[in-house]
């Protein structure tokens, strides 16, 4: 007696007619999703030369920033670390807004660091803006001779632009590019991401 008491003591679940469940779909109609606009990187990723166009401006930017740099004393090491970075720099960009890895993604990474490096190891040596640390600090403080000028940045930037861009130095930053940019397994069946995009 006592499990029926039980049972009968429970309240049924209210049953909902069948017309008022043909209307709650209609009345929950679904709502399109809304797809939020593409950022700047994927745009330039879904254009055929939004690679070029960021591998250009990436190689320029840096090219400049870096030219002030390039020491009085031309040392070697600083040239070859500034022209790596502006190799690095080139390469990786060119490298993610690129949808494949093939030559043309290659050959598009080392036009530019060789343009890029151009740039940057000319600018800087025919200008020499920044000597020392000394002379830096120095002309921060306003103390002493300060910094060393050349020319001036805008007669050493033309100089850079009408110099022909061909030196062993930009050929080797353009290679070191060009690995970043097309570095990944090889496809074997010539398509997909090893392969040129038609």
């Amino acid at each position: 007696m006592a499990a029926r008491t039980s049972r009968s003591s429970a309240k049924p679940e209210p049953v909902q007619p069948p017309e008022a469940e043909a209307q709650a779909p209609e009345a929950a109609a679904p709502v399109a999703p809304v797809s939020p606009s593409p950022s700047v990187l994927e745009r330039l990723r879904r254009n055929r030369m939004g690679a070029v166009l960021g591998g250009l401006v990436v190689a320029m930017a840096a090219g400049f920033l870096l030219s002030i740099f390039v020491p009085d004393s031309n040392l070697l090491l600083a040239l070859a670390v500034l022209g790596l970075a502006e190799a690095f720099a080139v390469g990786f960009t060119v490298r993610y807004l690129s949808e494949c890895r093939g030559r043309t993604t290659q050959l598009t990474a080392f036009v530019l660091a060789a343009l890029g490096v151009h740039v940057l190891v000319t600018t800087g040596m025919v200008n020499q803006a920044i000597g020392d640390l000394g002379s830096v600090v120095g002309g921060l403080l306003n103390q002493g001779a300060g910094a060393t000028s050349g020319l001036g940045w805008d007669d050493a930037l033309i100089s850079a632009f009408a110099t022909p861009a061909i030196s062993t130095g930009a050929v080797v930053c353009g290679l070191v590019a060009a690995i970043i940019a097309g570095w990944g397994p090889r496809s074997e069946s010539g398509h997909g991401r090893g392969a040129d995009a038609a």
